[in-house]
This record gives C-alpha cells, sequence and structure tokens, in this order.
C-alpha cells in the first residue's frame, strides 16, 4: 500500500491540506491581531490631532493677545535641553473686550 502512488498522492494532498488549515488558521489570528493594532493606533492618532488642534488654538491666541497688549506680554523664545521654548514673562489671562 505505501507503494501505491495513488495512495501516496492522497497522503501527500492530505499533510499539504493539514498544513494549510493550520497555516491559514495562523494567518487569520494575525490579521485579527493587526486589525487590533490598527485600530488603536487610529484612535491614538485622532487623540494626538484634537490635542495639535487645541494646542494651535491656545499658541494663536496666546499670539493674539501678546499681539494686543505688547507693553504687558513680553514673549521670548529660550533653549531647554537643546530645544527651544516659548517664554512669557507677564501672561496675558484675559483681556476684555
Amino acid at each position: 500500500m505505501a507503494e501505491d502512488p495513488k495512495w501516496r498522492q492522497i497522503l501527500e494532498l492530505s499533510v499539504a491540506l493539514e498544513i494549510t488549515k493550520s497555516e491559514r488558521a495562523s494567518l487569520k489570528e494575525q490579521v485579527t491581531l493587526l486589525q487590533d493594532q490598527l485600530r488603536e493606533a487610529t484612535q491614538r492618532a485622532e487623540r494626538a490631532e484634537e490635542r495639535l488642534h487645541d494646542t494651535t488654538v491656545m499658541m494663536a491666541t496666546i499670539s493674539r493677545e501678546a499681539i494686543t497688549a505688547p507693553g504687558r506680554s513680553v514673549a521670548t523664545e529660550v533653549t531647554i535641553n537643546g530645544r527651544p521654548v516659548l517664554r512669557l514673562s507677564n501672561p496675558i489671562s484675559h483681556i476684555e473686550h
């Protein structure tokens, strides 16, 4: 029976099918994992984009306030740990309209 070419072919196909099933299951798990990672990365990116927007709005507001009251507010750029940082002396917290 081991010498029968048809039996051998069936055995090889059975083994190949089992290997394929195993690989498919593994790939499905990997796809699920990657989808979860993508979803988490997308959520992080959305939160970062919201924070960037809030920071941009805040910086624009600070810039406008500094322009409308230049005598009371002084902005200087200083370097801390090799990074440029905007330092406000006498920052304006509220402008009356």
